[in-house]
């Protein structure tokens, strides 16, 4: 009986369901597709990271100290041993290409263009590639706008495009070039393997091989994609502390509106209650109640982030990044939904166990707000301080800790920030009371502020539940902004103090440092010096970095490594972008989520005070007077959560870039300030339906509403 009345309640009030499980299906929506990117992204790392083909039976890893002349030998040796069948040896490097007028780094590797030690696939057009031959990647050879028998210049050499193909590119410009044309590029072409098939003896090949590695190809392979996942176990725990965070935002907000809706349902429990309903099965009820909409919510999440995923795959494989099909994973979307039950059952207890403890006379005449029920302002607060004690402790261990081991470090100080969170979610109500008694003076001026601020008073609750969760999206928001404008300053001085002039040729890189400094200070736009283990070039008075690089690129032989100043700190500034860019997507979830969570409590504070806001509007508060009030009670939310978010977010943010040695640098106040007034504006424009809803009550049919 309990059951079915739980679910022909969620059936009977399908717009309270939708409004209690929006967050639950955002945050199942977002695991959904963190998963399924990761399971597809880890696909593509190893298939990448991978290089050793499926038929190599035996692999040399040359000492990084042999020549390639040496290397070369070994592999002839190897060839000669009995049950070899065929060996190859494998060039890497990046070079300078020059094709269309334009001169790019491109990765560059050797192939033998057929057989089973070759990775080029089926080729869209051209053939396998002989001597003076190379094969393109297909979006490479888009991008450049190259196809079959067009020349280009690789280190001085000229070569020649003899198919495209789909060959591992991972957004990089790629070319397969035959080993022949690899030995004759240089010292840009390492040799890194040596690949063998049949049945060679290996103790054989260790004793050709002296003191560089011999391993068989299935201990190689699974070498690589060990490494691939120990490099990618990091990225994808930091995906997994977002989406917990996601969770735990939703979680708070699921809690709070399961109490909002469950106060305008006292009287509807109560009558369960006189007509022999127990305790335990009011309660029973509620939670049942709560996991018929987590089911909803985590399928409809799943479905959400399924498709969210999917589409990113498929843009992926467009633009060449994968070349896999599409994993689903079944079970980790059961998984999803299943963490999205176990969620909105948690989220729901405090609800559950205070309407099985009222008992029916109590209902029958309670308050129509719970919210509006007192504090335990003890407990809460012996809570937080416990809480923040910790965390201060812990933060201090993460900084102590760092300087041996700085991940660890960094897991201290998200575990600080962590405790830091649970004190203020035990003391919001606290925080949103203080700052409404904090404003109320400077509201004089304003009925429906003055109204905005008692209300947020005498419920307390309900606000600190928008708080926490914009407290913690902008708290990351801010840790964020201080980290990247810590870690570019750092970059800036570095190169700085590494780069004293415009660009450095190293010394050891150069067979005649002199002769070098000799023949580009012989250009008039270039002032050449060597000092110590470096040749410095700045420009002449009067010229421009642009001549700059014109006359060095032509004052120095083709291959010759130029280190840019500039070039390396846009270098740092991009992989620093990149980080940015996936962190705010990241904490740009859990910012939803704290949105959603404005719109839904204010939406459901709104219809749970229809009779005050009739009242209000019988008593002259005009439409516009109550949307400034809800309008009010959205912006004081967001300001304590963006104010406290930003000095606890900067404090962290300040406390990681420590950990990882970092000079904080100046703080990024401007930064920070439009974090706080953005944060505001968009809790203003989450509320835009509840303000909505609160002016088209009229005064005659809300105060008769029960």
């Amino acid at each position: 009986m309990v059951y079915r009345t739980a679910v022909l309640s969620v059936a009977r009030r399908p717009g309270q369901a939708f409004m209690i499980g929006i967050a639950v299906v955002t945050a199942a929506a977002f695991a959904a597709a963190s998963l399924l990117i990761a399971l597809n992204a880890r696909d593509a790392l190893v298939a990448f990271g991978v290089t050793t083909p499926p038929a190599v039976d035996a692999v040399v890893i040359p000492s990084t100290e042999l020549e390639t002349a040496t290397v070369a030998d070994i592999a002839e040796q190897v060839r000669a041993l009995p049950g070899a069948s065929e060996v190859a040896v494998q060039y890497y490097g990046d070079v300078e290409v020059e094709i269309g007028g334009t001169t790019s780094t491109w990765k560059l590797s050797s192939d033998p263009g057929f057989g089973p030690l070759s990775e080029i696939p089926e080729l869209t057009e051209g053939n396998p590639p002989e001597t003076g031959e190379v094969i393109l990647g297909t979006s490479t050879a888009d991008r450049v706008g190259a196809s079959v028998g067009d020349s280009f210049v690789v280190e001085g050499h000229d070569l020649v495009v003899s198919g495209i193909g789909p060959v591992h590119e991972f957004g990089q410009d790629v070319a397969l070039v035959s080993a022949e044309d690899a030995v004759a590029l240089g010292e840009t072409m390492i040799p890194v393997q040596i690949f063998v098939t049949g049945d060679p003896d290996l103790d054989a090949m260790k004793s050709i091989a002296g003191e560089s590695i011999v391993l068989s190809g299935e201990e190689r392979r699974a070498e690589q994609e060990r490494t691939v996942t120990e490099t990618s176990t990091g990225v994808f725990g930091a995906l997994a502390v977002f989406v917990g965070l996601a969770l735990v935002s939703a979680v708070v907000i699921v809690s709070s509106t399961f109490r909002i809706v469950l106060s305008r349902r006292a009287t509807e429990l109560a009558l369960l209650r006189c007509v022999g309903a127990t305790r335990t099965q009011v309660s029973r009820l509620v939670l049942v109640e709560a996991a018929c909409i987590g089911l909803l919510g985590g399928i409809a999440g799943a479905a959400i982030g399924l498709g969210i995923s999917a589409a990113l795959v498929a843009a992926a494989r467009a633009a060449g990044l994968l070349n896999a099909p599409f994993i689903s994973s079944p079970v980790g979307l059961v998984a999803c939904v299943a963490l999205a039950v176990l969620c909105t059952i948690v989220a729901a207890l405090p609800a559950a166990r205070a309407a099985g403890s009222s008992s029916p006379v109590e209902a029958l005449g309670a308050s129509r707000s719970t919210e509006a029920r007192p504090v335990r302002r003890r407990a809460r607060l012996i809570l937080a301080g416990a809480l923040v004690a910790t965390a201060v402790a812990t933060g201090a261990v993460g900084l102590s800790a760092s300087s041996t081991d700085q991940f660890l470090g960094l897991a201290l100080a998200a575990l600080s920030g962590i405790l830091v969170f649970g004190a203020f979610v035990a003391t919001g109500p606290f925080l949103v009371a203080w700052a409404a008694a904090l404003l109320r003076p400077l509201a004089s001026w304003s009925v429906s502020i003055r109204l905005a601020l008692s209300n947020t008073r005498r419920a307390s609750r309900r606000t600190a539940a928008m708080t926490t969760v914009l407290t913690l999206g902008v708290g990351l928001s801010a840790a964020l902004i201080v980290g990247v404008a810590g870690a570019t300053q750092d970059a800036e001085d570095g190169v700085a103090r590494n780069f004293p002039s415009t660009a450095i040729i190293p010394v050891d890189l150069v067979a005649d440092p002199e002769a070098v400094a000799t023949e580009l200070s012989a250009h008039p736009a270039v002032d050449a010096r060597i000092d110590g283990l470096d040749i410095l070039i700045d420009p002449a008075p009067g010229s421009s970095d642009e001549d700059l690089r014109s006359a060095v690129l032509e004052s120095t032989d083709p291959g010759t490594s130029i280190y840019w100043a500039d070039d390396v700190l846009e270098g740092i500034e991009q992989m620093i972008l990149i980080g940015q860019a996936v962190g705010g997507t990241m904490i740009g979830v859990t910012m939803l989520v704290a949105m959603i969570g404005v719109m839904v409590t204010l939406a459901l504070s709104v219809t749970e005070r229809q009779q005050e806001i009739a009242l209000l509007r019988a008593l002259g508060v005009s439409r516009s007077g109550a949307r400034r009030s809800i309008a009010a009670e959205a912006a004081l939310a967001a300001l304590v959560g963006a104010t406290t978010g930003v000095v606890f977010g900067s404090g962290y943010g300040v406390l990681a870039l420590h950990v990882l040695g970092l000079s904080a640098g100046p703080p990024p106040l401007a930064a920070l300030a439009a974090l706080v007034v953005g944060v505001i504006v968009a809790a203003m424009v989450a509320a835009a339906v509840p303000m909505r809803n609160a002016a088209r009550v009229q005064p005659a049919i809300g105060v008769a509403a029960r």
